[in-house]
């Protein structure tokens, strides 16, 4: 035991990947029973299987853990009822306002059930365990971060709508005109219940606390945020894979996958200068995660040549202004040193 412990702590961005593709990949029929067979008793297993980076991540830093258990047990508890009752509240306002059905006493047992890894992870930054802690603690961090939160809040509909200002001077497609919805009171209470359900289902939680909380600070106590960014999109596309098949995506078109590699890079390009910019924030990553696919689902024809042209502009300002090439310096809060180095 002890060997393989060795081992993992040597190769832990191996064995984060390697679990991250087995849980999400092993699980992934799951998409197929929930999204197209409405086999709602499978929901759990699918949450799951999104959940997988936070998932692997956790579980690699407590096995690898060296220190004493720090903090309160009741703390923890208290935190993961807290949280548990939270998802739950978010999973529910999202349904009744995207698929209103009767809420059934089964219905709330499977959502009680499903909504368990989500507390977890959230939980987590409660743990006794004091690299757990360490790593998911940014996700609930807001001093300092307010800024780069509001910044990353406000970017995606920032793009899409310069996006489609640039659409109609090229004389392509004009959106905002024809696709801005009424900024009425009902509109903008169903785009908050959908950017906190994104938020927590499952761009920061899910997602985030492994792609930029664990496997992030790793890569860049080795190469540049560039090189990071560049490793970690290659990566996140075919996560998705098991995901887009359910959805009905072209998952077997080489062109669909290039267009995904594209997309992907650039989002994770900026997602990285967002988190290293805010001192390590996994919520700020998680707000422009869940701020992009809030308004990418209230825009869905978008002009995406011309999108892609203004998201390569502003990445490529980003890379050169804060020169994304060079290395961090060891001490920066986004770059990860071993418990021992840190002390």
């Amino acid at each position: 035991m002890h060997r393989l412990t060795e081992w993992i702590k040597k190769h832990a961005l191996i064995t984060f990947f390697v679990l991250t593709f087995a849980i999400t990949w092993g699980l992934g029929f799951s998409y197929r029973a929930v999204i197209q067979q409405g086999n709602y008793l499978l929901a759990p297993v699918a949450f799951v299987a999104t959940c997988s980076p936070a998932l692997a991540g956790i579980l690699i830093a407590s096995i690898t853990n060296t220190q004493p258990r720090q903090g309160s047990r009741k703390s923890f508890w208290a935190a993961s009822l807290v949280a548990w009752v939270l998802a739950a509240g978010v999973f529910i306002a999202h349904n009744r306002l995207s698929n209103p059905m009767p809420l059934s006493a089964p219905a709330l047992i499977v959502i009680l059930v499903a909504v368990l890894p989500v507390a977890l992870v959230i939980s987590m930054a409660y743990s006794t365990n004091p690299a757990v802690r360490t790593l998911v603690a940014p996700l609930l961090r807001l001093r300092g971060v307010g800024g780069w939160a509001l910044l990353a809040l406000a970017l995606p509909l920032a793009c899409i709508v310069l996006a489609s200002l640039v659409s109609k001077l090229l004389g392509r497609y004009y959106l905002v005109s024809s696709q801005l919805p009424d900024a009425d009171p009902a509109m903008l209470g169903r785009a908050a219940i959908t950017f906190v359900y994104q938020l927590f289902f499952f761009n920061a939680t899910g997602e985030e606390v492994g792609w930029r909380g664990f496997a992030l600070p790793r890569f860049q106590a080795r190469v540049s945020p560039l090189v990071a960014s560049l490793i970690l999109g290659l990566f996140w596309s075919p996560w998705h894979f098991f995901l887009w098949q359910a959805e009905g995506r072209p998952v077997l078109s080489p062109p669909f996958w290039g267009e995904r590699y594209y997309t992907h890079i650039l989002a994770t390009l900026l997602i990285v200068w967002l988190f290293n910019r805010s001192r390590g924030s996994i919520l700020v990553a998680g707000v422009i995660h869940a701020a992009a696919n809030t308004v990418f689902a209230f825009f869905p024809r978008l002009d995406w040549p011309v999108y892609n042209g203004v998201m390569v502009v502003l990445v490529a300002a980003l890379i050169v202004g804060d020169r994304m090439w060079r290395r961090l310096p060891a001490e920066h809060p986004a770059v990860y040193r071993p418990p021992d180095a840190a002390a």
